[in-house]
């Protein structure tokens, strides 16, 4: 954080409307509104990462010095703020994640930055980023309406260090055309969402409703899921106890009779026809075909994002809801026996704050105002990523993005995933096992195993119980 004192002569504009903004991207922001005399600016570093999936990520950020300043002005203080985006190239938050920590371990990291939340405590116990607890308590106006659940994914040992900029949701999607097809009947299949949720259709009821598809249609998959390391497929893991955090150190956690519980389901559904032994090698297009264009899959299990990226622009599906959910439609993750509770998997981004940022009560207020409902739903609707305040469900704006506003409801029962950097490299080890199990190398206690040793040797921070 820089400040620099200006007077009329030096014709410093101080901006009431939105900040200046230098940046590597293609950001920019008007000239400053008004001269004022004996202006304090502030200048705050932020740095995000070049992603064409999120760009007002950093974006809101700049708009909200704008709204700060008019703010400012109006108490009669003398300080302006502006923002300069340092824009990382790292091809996903992982590698972003890992530079950053490297620039701040040389006494080079920016004020503030836009980070995935399971590096939060990677930041945190290295001690670079601010513990931002009492400040949030003291900015109810700006962060009272934000969803409770989201909280959980910016806590280190309980304590909040981020902000929750946007989420997901990720569910079985499903093919309704070919579950009537395969005789189930229309009740059955509408109902199948609150039936889930009731804990009446478990894992493996899934299973039987998709080897129905397939023993009955000239369907070939009945489940699909990524063919590529990702956070999908733990939701599986989830449902069946694995949280892979110890909640009391913050270190990875292994349950190896979870892990194989696990396993098992995706065993069984390869061993009974359901899932193809080939599914992790399969290409991306090919899943999306089988299942979006060629009625040749009855469940896939992926993100909400989908829908406008990918389904609704290229692969042709009906974008006005009623017709959607005519012959297509979602459902939470079921439980493992019934009665239990369905899950879903949401994957925050966050706003965070170095430690070392001097005025953190003016920062907080930056981040309050960057945590606009407004300013997010911007957000929400042009990238199809899920609001973080109550508020924002009642914009017009969200309720026409149908596929958000309508997966908004899985906030309710989200997991996340470990805050703890360890976790990329624990997935890989997973996804490895995974592929596996699916080509039939390795039983699914085996593949239990398997995780626990190479965990074992290739992490520092992991715990087996």
């Amino acid at each position: 954080m820089q400040r620099f004192t200006a007077t009329a002569k030096s014709a410093l504009i101080a901006a009431t409307g939105l900040a200046a903004l230098t940046s590597i991207g293609a950001l920019s922001a008007p000239a400053f509104a008004e001269v004022v005399e004996n202006v304090e600016l502030v200048t705050y570093t932020l740095w995000a990462r070049q992603d064409i999936s999120g760009p007002l990520r950093a974006g809101n950020v700049v708009k909200a010095a704008g709204l700060l300043n008019e703010a400012l002005a109006e108490e009669g203080s003398n300080r302006r703020v502006q923002v300069v985006v340092q824009e990382s190239p790292a091809a996903g938050f992982d590698d972003d994640a890992l530079q950053l920590l490297r620039v701040f371990g040389i006494g080079e990291g920016p004020d503030l930055f836009i980070q995935s939340h399971t590096w939060i405590c990677a930041f945190e116990k290295e001690g670079f980023v601010a513990n931002l607890e009492d400040l949030i308590q003291a900015n109810d106006w700006a962060f009272g309406t934000i969803f409770p659940t989201l909280w959980e994914s910016t806590k280190c040992g309980g304590d909040r260090y981020a902000i929750p900029q946007d989420a997901e949701a990720r569910m079985f999607f499903y093919n309704k055309k070919l579950m009537r097809e395969a005789g189930i009947s229309e009740e059955d299949i509408e109902s199948l969402p609150a039936r889930v949720l009731a804990g009446e259709v478990t894992l493996d009821g899934l299973s039987d409703i998709a080897k129905q598809v397939v023993d009955n249609t000239s369907a070939e998959y009945g489940i699909l899921h990524r063919p590529s390391v990702g956070p999908d497929y733990i939701m599986v893991f989830n449902s069946y106890g694995n949280s892979f955090s110890d909640p009391e150190t913050g270190s990875l956690l292994l349950e190896p009779e979870k892990l194989e519980a696990a396993f098992g389901w995706f065993e069984r559904n390869v061993q009974i026809g359901v899932t193809p032994a080939n599914n992790t090698a399969m290409e991306w297009g090919d899943i999306r075909e089988a299942f979006y264009t060629r009625d040749n899959a009855a469940f896939w299990m992926y993100g909400i994002w989908d829908l406008a990226s990918q389904a609704f622009p290229i692969y042709g599906l009906p974008k006005e809801e009623e017709a959607f959910f005519k012959d297509w439609g979602w459902t939470a993750v079921p439980p493992v026996v019934a009665g239990g509770t369905a899950s879903s998997l949401t994957h925050p981004i966050v706003y965070a704050m170095s430690s070392e940022v001097q005025d953190k009560d003016l920062a907080i207020r930056l981040l309050g105002f960057a945590s606009d409902a407004d300013l997010n739903t911007d957000h929400a609707v042009t990238t199809a990523h899920l609001a973080i305040r109550s508020e924002q469900l009642d914009d017009p704006r969200y309720q026409a993005a149908w596929p958000v506003a309508r997966a908004t409801e899985l906030l309710d029962i989200t997991q996340y995933l470990p805050n703890n950097a360890g976790f990329a490299d624990l997935n890989r080890v997973i996804y490895t096992a995974l592929q596996g199990v699916e080509t039939g190398s390795l039983s699914a206690a085996e593949a239990a195993q398997f995780v626990v040793d190479e965990a074992e040797v290739q992490l520092d921070d992991v715990i087996v119980r």
